[in-house]
């Protein structure tokens, strides 16, 4: 993946903010041949992302929640959501706990195509955002104040 810079993000056209996409009405075929195996399906990437986002909290935080909510802005309440699965983790959330915990943007991508969506920095001003905290070491007050700039709304 190429640097992506605070000037890209200002000036590239992106196709999409990246936080809201339209409805795929398009239906998607997939023919089974010997010796493949089915994509997995919504759920059990959901599953696999809470898996892994528990283990990274465990192991970036120790538990500690206050640490969590200072570095990420998630608090302990929403955070206990999420990793007990009656919560969804939304693509912000996601973002803010990479950008806070300071994953690579490997790690990062990880999660994002488990949660739904590769990150498409070409294409989608939001990831662009996420990309560039992350290959900048932003802390998640950088990364708001870049939202805010270029009008992402991620409250």
């Amino acid at each position: 993946m190429f640097k992506i810079t605070k000037d890209f993000i200002k000036n590239h056209k992106f196709e999409s903010d990246g936080l809201n996409f339209p409805e795929e009405v398009e239906e998607k075929s997939f023919r089974l041949r010997a010796g493949m195996k089915l994509p997995p399906s919504a759920d059990l990437q959901s599953l696999e992302l809470r898996k892994k986002f528990s283990a990274l909290f465990v192991t970036k935080y120790g538990n500690n929640y206050a640490q969590l909510e200072i570095k990420c802005d998630i608090n302990e309440n929403t955070m206990r959501k999420y990793l007990n699965g009656r919560r969804n983790i939304t693509r912000i959330a996601l973002a803010k706990f990479c950008i806070g915990t300071k994953l690579t943007v490997e790690q990062s991508a990880e999660l994002f195509t488990l949660q739904d969506r590769s990150l498409d920095t070409k294409n989608n001003q939001f990831d662009a955002v996420v990309v560039n905290a992350l290959q900048d070491g932003d802390d998640i007050e950088i990364f708001y104040e870049t939202c805010e700039e270029i009008g992402l709304k991620i409250d």
